[in-house]
């Protein structure tokens, strides 16, 4: 017969995708993440097989529990160019936030994972198209009732505001500081007329 399962994966899953945004992956021991979730390498083993796929059970989390309820905002039906601005301006103040210096853990693993590990490329690809369709969406809304010029160039902005976004992860990440964040974030916005 099976032995049941004495912990509960929810809960680990969420200290294992805490552990890997404050250290990153490759900075993180099976021994880390045995002391944060109180459960054994056999039994993260019996549930994610091995480090590899506790990490890309834990982006899966961040994807759909953090990404999700920031950036939701740009793909609702009245998202515009204000929700723009006010979105992007929110992340630069967590980045310069003290709180905010682990950054995003999607963009950190695009630059220390993804090179070197197909599968969690794939994962840092579909966040890039979620984030990049959401401020798509809210341009083009913003560009069919007025808001930016008929030729503003929606499908490039929206790649832009997606690179801005990832810079804002590496200078939280830096500790840039409130004054080169807000610098950075108005000087990007100031391409939205």
């Amino acid at each position: 017969m099976a032995r049941a399962r004495e912990f509960d994966p929810e809960a680990a899953l969420n200290a294992a995708m805490l552990v890997f945004w404050r250290n990153g992956y490759f900075a993180t021991s099976i021994d880390d993440l045995v002391g944060a979730t109180g459960v054994s390498r056999y039994g993260l083993y019996g549930v994610y097989e091995n480090k590899q796929g506790l990490f890309l059970a834990a982006l899966d989390l961040y994807m759909n529990t953090v990404v999700r309820e920031l950036a939701s905002v740009l793909h609702a039906p009245g998202a515009d160019l204000d929700t723009v601005r006010t979105f992007v301006r929110q992340l630069g103040a967590i980045s310069a936030d003290p709180s905010g210096q682990r950054g995003c853990l999607l963009w950190n693993t695009a630059s220390e994972v993804a090179p070197h590990d197909p599968a969690v490329a794939r994962k840092v690809e579909e966040f890039r198209t979620y984030l990049t369709s959401g401020f798509r969406h809210a341009l083009k809304n913003a560009q069919d009732h007025g808001k930016v010029a008929p030729n503003f160039p929606v499908d490039r902005e929206a790649d832009f505001l997606s690179g801005v976004v990832q810079n804002l992860a590496v200078l939280a990440r830096s500790r840039a500081g409130a004054e080169a964040t807000a610098n950075f974030v108005e000087t990007a916005l100031s391409t939205l007329h």
